[in-house]
């Protein structure tokens, strides 16, 4: 058993809400309070599972437990769950709004559920884009179990997200019977193969500024503005990236604010404003705050 310890603002009721939201959800699975998810590794499937008793608890399913393994997981469980942000810096700049400030007495603890690995965030916000978010998780579940790696565990089918190098070599033919429209699966295709080939890689992302992380991205076809935002507020911790043109959003904060209307790509970067420099944290408690 690992032990990993938590921050003082950290809510494991509310990331189990938030995980639980899709029951078509292929890319972890919850069981009596517990978190099981696959990752590959080397060309190899990992499955660990997460609790939490006064710390999260991680139990390693894989036959390989190595001390390289057991890194590797701390660092993806503290990247996914976000341990190392400020929520204190956070929950004084919502101070600025009462909305948003009520949010996050509301979900106190809450931390962004990210994605640690930047081509599954890239890959989600493609499919995505344009379609209801119950038909995105069919198309991603159907992706998933047909080129993902699989892993069985106590008679129990776990999938990891399929590599860059599986989805470069398809053909927007292979899409088709899983009901992925030819622009939806050039789209992945292109991120794939450009991390496949070595132009992209989220250890050089990384390093670099804000601008020049967006502007890397948004030349793939297929990413634009919202797209690169998402995924630099998932995958990179650019907690200011702001995807302003998400509908989730838009309907989020007509609610909160008791607005008549939706607000506008303008008005909604006007309300912003307050929330500066924690966009992207700002919009991931919105988007809670739909889970009702």
């Amino acid at each position: 058993m690992i032990e990993l310890s938590t921050p003082k603002e950290f809510n494991f009721e509310q990331i189990l809400r938030f995980l639980s939201r899709n029951e078509k959800e292929c890319l972890h699975t919850l069981k009596n309070r517990e978190v099981y998810k696959a990752i590959v590794h080397e060309n190899s499937a990992i499955l660990f599972s997460i609790s939490f008793d006064d710390s999260l608890q991680i139990s390693i399913h894989s036959e390989d437990k190595s001390q390289k393994i057991v890194d590797l997981v701390k660092k993806f469980t503290t990247n996914w769950f976000d341990l190392e942000a400020n929520l204190e810096l956070f929950y004084k700049t919502a101070q600025n709004d009462q909305v948003l400030a009520l949010l996050c007495k509301r979900f106190y603890g809450l931390r962004m559920i990210g994605m640690p690995d930047l081509f599954e965030s890239l890959i989600w916000s493609i499919i995505g884009q344009q379609i209801n978010l119950n038909f995105a998780y069919s198309l991603k579940e159907r992706l998933v179990h047909n080129f993902g790696q699989k892993i069985i565990y106590e008679n129990e089918s776990f999938y990891a997200l399929p590599t860059p190098e599986r989805l470069a070599i398809l053909t927007i033919e292979d899409f088709q019977p899983l009901q992925f429209s030819r622009s939806k699966a050039q789209y992945i295709l292109n991120v794939s193969r450009e991390f496949a080939d070595g132009n992209l890689s989220q250890e050089t992302l990384e390093k670099l500024p804000f601008e020049e992380v967006k502007e890397k991205l948004v030349k793939i076809k297929g990413v634009g503005n919202w797209t690169a935002n998402y995924s630099m507020m998932k995958s990179l911790k650019n907690y200011d990236a702001f995807p302003v043109e998400d509908v989730g959003l838009h309907n989020a904060v007509k609610t909160q604010y008791g607005l008549t209307a939706k607000p506008t790509i303008k008005e909604l970067n006007l309300m912003a404003e307050k929330w500066k420099g924690w966009r992207g944290y700002a919009t991931f408690y919105f988007w809670h705050s739909l889970l009702g």
